[in-house]
């Protein structure tokens, strides 16, 4: 019942953060059939963070309860001092907000079902230790940037906006971290469920197609599934899957292979997925604020192809609130950042959005100027630059991953080209690109080309033919983007410490999730335009067709689900029946636990404490992940990768082994004032890895050496000035 509490706290300060930030919302999105309530909670996060961390990296006011609570006064005055004059009760659509509630707490609730399932903060094939380190730092924090915990001396060089969203939900509503990790996946989740939403609902002014958006966006997957479905029924293999037979379906399904790698030497994953793995990472928190920015423009584009006139005071709230909003990508996951530059672009030369060319540069400038301090705080040493790809996607690879859009894309094309007036000489011209295209595809190796420019140039011809442009137009502008960051992959690639094969690993891993969001919105849509176009039997074929390519696409995730949540796989079913992410210590080690939480207990702000190092998909660096204590050198790999040189953590982890190992006092001594340790954590996995004549050193001088805890089997001291 305590943890049910947290979760209702939780959900009432974002119900309190959507209602403040509504009437600014609504000043916006006025002409959306919501007013923009889908995303009012979104937007008015957005600006508590970015206060929050204003305050902090400035230094004006240190991170905690008054920093967090003049913020929250900062929205409600912003909010109403715009939005109040114009919010009528009496004109509100009470009955879509309602829904749109109704949409949101749904999805909270049963995706914290799901995670009491698989509630564990856990090391292997997952990022949760590095994201579950990073909301920890952030707790102990006072300024910004927070510091590294796995290099001490150093801040964090990743991006941490969204950590920073779940640090001052957890902080203000003193839930604790283990279980304020569980339920922030949960939010991010629902908030992604109720944005998207929200926008099939204010494009199509259907809720059918606002829940055909969810489907497509947050739910469904690969059809991947369909596939290895097929194997086992088959008991042969199919498109390169095998059969993976088991002693009856209920056992497949509870050991169902949980991969999701299509196109080899890549990251690939879809959105429900990447919620399943558990991880609190970027990529996954940045959804839903891929959706509010889609919604805000195109309330914007709504706002102006409607003729209402717009006052100054409004072209500069929508200059203001789009450019903090581009800029959050910045900050909370940058790989996104081109791609909406792009459509605030695009929108503006193809749709005429009601914004000059002034207002356009505006919105970009404000999206660097408003986040200048963490810019220059920011470390891009991981980065290399650009490199130009060798081995590029397989069609068949890039159509299993987005089979159910691309079926519903070029149906929509299909049913476009039946409603307007195409010249022969167009189709000619289409026929001959065709046909240049497949050539090429063939002779250079560039398959997707037979794909992707048929996508790009008939979502650019049908934008440019409309007259005047309308609602389909601006979601063919998400297919063209969607398109063109596609084809981008297939060229060049970011350069950062991955080597050849997997040298385009992250830059995949991070854009598909864009791509998937931007054509899955398009496709709901699509899906409305061909239902209210195609008329009588062929009406009920393409149905029927597409019946069969959403059952394809929800194998794979309804048999995640069952899976991730099964007892069968080591990375899950320690604990249920929990959000308590750390609970599984309890039982698999009760020692470490207990020193772990008498550190969080007794030990606050920043202090260094010296661990073993250790590396990802191993039991290392959990002092440090699940205190937010820095300690001297973490998770070798990572810091590699974020740092992009050995030689930052070379030495450091060579010097901790010699802390540890060595008999000699004084070298000790040397090396921990070297790195200024102030604590000394001795428990499960130092007595594993050092020899204990080299432990023993520190209980054998005690005035060099406090013992401050002893626990089974865990002991920490305090290193004496």
């Amino acid at each position: 019942m305590v943890q049910v509490g947290y979760v209702v706290i939780w959900w009432l300060l974002l119900a309190a953060i959507g209602l403040a930030a509504f009437p600014l919302v609504s000043k916006i999105c006025g002409r959306l059939p919501d007013r923009g309530y889908s995303i009012s909670r979104l937007l008015g996060l957005l600006l508590v963070t970015y206060f929050s961390w204003l305050l902090g990296s400035t230094h004006l006011i240190k991170f905690g309860y008054v920093n967090i609570a003049i913020s929250l006064l900062l929205l409600l005055a912003v909010s109403f001092l715009v939005g109040i004059r114009r919010l009528n009760l009496k004109d509100l659509p009470l009955k879509s907000i309602a829904v749109s509630e109704a949409v949101f707490s749904a999805a909270f609730v049963l995706f914290l079902v799901v995670l009491a399932y698989k509630p564990d903060i856990f090391y292997v094939s997952s990022e949760d230790f590095m994201d579950f380190t990073f909301l920890n730092s952030i707790l102990r924090s006072d300024y910004f940037p927070p510091a590294d915990p796995w290099l001490a001396g150093e801040r964090i060089p990743y991006y941490y906006g969204g950590h920073l969203i779940a640090g001052i939900l957890t902080f203000f509503t003193k839930v604790p971290s283990g279980i304020a990790y569980n339920i922030a996946k949960a939010m991010f989740f629902a908030f992604e469920i109720g944005a998207a939403y929200g926008l099939g609902f204010n494009v199509t002014n259907r809720k059918l197609y606002g829940l055909v958006a969810v489907l497509f966006v947050c739910i469904a997957g690969y059809i991947s599934g369909a596939f290895k479905l097929s194997a086992y029924i088959s008991g042969d293999e199919v498109m390169g899957y095998g059969p993976r037979l088991g002693t009856g379906f209920i056992d497949w399904l509870f050991s169902y292979d949980l991969g999701v790698q299509v196109i080899p030497s890549t990251g690939n994953s879809y959105p429900y997925y990447a919620f399943l793995q558990g991880d609190l990472h970027a990529n996954t928190m940045s959804i839903p604020f891929q959706l509010m920015f889609v919604t805000l423009v195109f309330a914007l584009f709504k706002r102006g192809s409607s003729g209402d006139g717009n006052s100054r005071w409004d072209y500069l709230l929508s200059i203001f609130v789009l450019g903090i909003s581009l800029g959050f990508f910045l900050f909370i996951n940058p790989w996104d950042y081109p791609g909406y530059v792009l459509l605030i672009l695009l929108a503006f030369i193809f749709l005429r959005i009601s914004l000059d060319i002034k207002g356009v540069i505006g919105v970009i400038g404000l999206s660097l100027l408003l986040y200048l301090p963490y810019l220059l705080t920011r470390s891009t040493s991981g980065v290399n630059g650009v490199g130009l790809v060798d081995v590029r996607t397989d069609l068949m690879d890039f159509v299993e991953i987005f089979a159910l859009f691309l079926f519903v894309i070029f149906s929509f094309y299909f049913v476009l080209s039946r409603n307007k007036v195409v010249r022969e000489s167009t189709l000619i011209l289409m026929l001959a690109m065709l046909i240049v295209t497949s050539l090429l595809s063939y002779f250079w190796g560039f398959q997707l080309i037979v794909i992707l420019v048929p996508l790009i140039l008939a979502a650019v011809y049908y934008i440019l033919k409309a007259r005047p442009k309308g609602d389909t137009e601006f979601m063919l502008l998400l297919v063209l983007i969607g398109s063109v960051i596609a084809l981008g992959c297939e060229i060049a690639f970011i350069d950062d410490s991955l080597s050849a094969p997997n040298e385009r690993y992250n830059t995949v891993f991070k854009l598909y999730l864009q791509i998937w969001v931007l054509l899955g919105v398009a496709s709901a849509y699509g899906v409305f335009r061909v239902l209210s176009s195609a008329r009588g039997v062929s009406r009920g074929i393409w149905f029927a067709m597409l019946l069969v390519m959403v059952f394809a696409s929800l194998i794979h995730p309804v048999c995640s689900t069952a899976g991730w949540t099964s007892d069968r796989h080591t990375s899950v079913g320690i604990n249920r029946g929990t959000l308590d992410g750390l609970a599984y210590l309890k039982t698999r080690a009760p020692g470490e636990y207990e020193g772990i939480q008498w550190i969080n207990d007794n030990i606050q702000g920043y202090h260094i404490i010296l661990e073993a190092p250790g590396g990802p998909n191993g039991y290392s660096s959990r002092v440090s992940t699940m205190t937010g204590l820095p300690t001297v050198v973490g998770w070798l790999v990572h810091e590699v990768m974020w740092r992009n040189s050995w030689d930052v953590v070379s030495n450091k982890d060579t010097d901790t082994d010699t802390i540890y190992q060595t008999t000699d006092h004084g070298e000790a001594s040397a090396l921990l004032n070297k790195y200024d340790v102030e604590y000394i954590f001795v428990g499960v996995v130092e007595r594993e890895r050092y020899e204990s004549e080299g432990l023993q050193k520190f209980a054998d001088n005690p005035s060099n050496y406090e013992l401050v805890y002893q626990g089974s089997g865990v002991e920490i001291y305090r290193v004496l000035p």
